[in-house]
This record gives structure tokens, sequence and C-alpha cells, in this order.
């Protein structure tokens, strides 16, 4: 069974060198790698060149920027592995990643997909802590794991490895999200079949300066808006859980409008995504403050 591994690769030249070894490195015989430098201005681009030339095992397209998410399905769709998964280009596979993976998934035929554990890294320190807590570990044991989704547990996606058709069948990462590429996939690939979990740290995570989830969480209130109006109206497969989604999409308006009332005005893709939360303001005294606050007072400010 041929694993595709697609590495986006954007301004890590200090990482990117040990990411792509760490795939090629392993001991899984039938490797499929793509690595796509989506624009790099810090020469990413020339050390994974000089990489190919000095020991080749991979596919490089170097091309201009356009985005995190164009770039995963553009590696996706060109991957010819049945099962892929995915390495950020600052991170790290340890020994034995793929072959974990990839044997519960030739033993569980069945299964369209299969996750398991990973590790925090500070820097460039030895690994540390294991990434999922025992909420998330709980999602492979219920019997329906769609509530804890909509309940806000969600699984590291970059330990994940999955099928290739079923994932281009729900159709990949969906490009109206920004900053939030994995935060539905996950719960579309359940919804598709059978999702395994390997006990065992597939996946170096590391941590800097630069991560921008840490730089700016406040960044998804905008994409779980969108995420949550997709479920509502564009997953009929999730018509059982309608009055659970529309609970949440009524909690993440309301998030959105504290921030654009705290942040003073926000964005104007924000902006324009918040007014939808009109349809929830009467069941929610604190969501209607914000949105006749953004009416009378937060558009001048931003006029």
């Amino acid at each position: 069974m041929q694993v595709s591994v697609v590495i986006p690769s954007y301004n890590h030249r200090q990482y990117v060198v040990e990411a792509i070894e760490s795939v090629l490195d392993q001991d899984w015989p039938d490797i499929d790698l793509i690595v796509i430098d989506d624009g790099s201005k810090d020469g990413s681009a020339e050390v994974i060149g000089e990489l190919l030339d000095r020991r080749g095992g991979f596919r490089l397209v170097a091309r201009e920027n356009r985005g995190l998410i164009r770039t995963l399905n553009e590696g996706i769709s060109m991957a010819s592995g049945e099962y892929f998964c995915l390495l950020a280009s600052d991170d790290y596979l340890p020994a034995g990643s793929l072959r974990s993976r990839a044997e519960f998934l030739v033993e569980h035929p069945g299964h369209v997909g299969v996750f398991a554990d990973g590790l925090r890294i500070l820097e460039d320190a030895e690994p540390g802590e294991r990434i999922l807590d025992e909420r998330r570990r709980q999602l492979f044991s219920h019997s329906d794991p769609i509530p804890g989704f909509l309940k806000g547990l969600n699984l590291p996606i970059h330990t994940m490895m999955a099928k290739r058709d079923v994932f281009l069948r729900f159709g990949g990462f969906d490009s109206r999200y920004r900053y939030c590429e994995d935060l539905d996939v996950q719960l579309l690939l359940f919804l598709e079949g059978k999702v395994g979990f390997v006990d065992t740290p597939v996946y170096c995570y590391r941590l800097h300066g630069a991560n921008i989830s840490l730089t700016n969480p406040q960044l998804a209130r905008a994409d779980k808006v969108l995420c949550f109006r997709k479920y509502l109206e564009e997953v009929p497969r999730l018509a059982p859980y309608r009055k659970l989604i529309r609970h949440r999409l009524r909690r993440h308006y309301l998030a959105l409008g504290r921030y654009l009332h705290n942040s003073g005005g926000g964005s104007e893709r924000e902006r324009e995504l918040f007014q939808g939360g009109w349809e929830f303001a009467w069941q929610d005294v604190r969501l209607l403050w914000y949105l006749l606050w953004w009416k009378l007072v937060g558009s001048r400010r931003t006029g």
C-alpha cells in the first residue's frame, strides 16, 4: 500500500529540511512524498531544491503564494497513494510514524482513516508531553462521536492518515476558511465511515513564536461561524444534530460579536459574517446587545 505525504512549505527554512528527511527516513516501503513551496520569501525553496539534488526521493513544486488551503488541496490532488497524511514544514515525524498508521489501515480495510497521538516540542528541544487528552481519546470509544465534535472537541489533523478518494469525495479542505483548515474535515471523515485510533505518538508538533494559532487565537472566530453555517445548510447527514448545531452557531456568533466589540470593529469579512447573527438574536440578549451596538455605534467607528 502506497502512502502519500504532503508537506506544504512556507517560510520555514530553519525547519523544512528536518521535516522532509523525517519522511525520507521512515521505514514504510512505499512512500510518495510531495513538497509544495508556497512562495516562501526566506530561501526555503532553495534549500529544499538542494536536498532534492542530494537525496532525491520526493517531488517538489515551487511556485507563487496561493495560501495554505489551496496548497494542501493541490498536494492531495497530486498524490498517487491510496492513503495520505500531512506534515507541516516546521514539524517532523518520529521513527515508525507511517508504519504504525499504515499497518492499522492494512489490518482494517473497512476503515476510511486513522488518527494517533502526537508530541509537543518547544523550539529545538527534545519531544515532550503528548497532545491528546482523555476527552479526545474517548471520541473513538463513543458509538456516536459527532456530538463531541460539535461541542468543540477536535483531533490533531497531522496525526491523521486517510483514504485519499474518500477525502476528495467530500471536497477536501474548504477554501472559505482562512485560518482553520482542519475545522470540519475530521468530522466529515467520521461521517464517511469507520475511523480508528493508534495510541502512539506519530507526529512531533513544534511550538515557536510564529505559530498562528498561538500568536492570535481570535483569528478562528469567523471561521467557526462559517463552519457551523455549513453544517446547518450544506451537510444533510447532520440534520439529526440540527438543534445542537444551531445552539453552537449562536454561541459562535456571540463570541464573534464580543471580539468585534473588544477589538473596535475587526475586519470587513468578520463584520459581514456577524450580520447573520440576527437570526438568533431573540434567543440571547447578549447577542442582541452586540448586534445593536454594531448597528448603532460600531459601524461608525469603521466607516
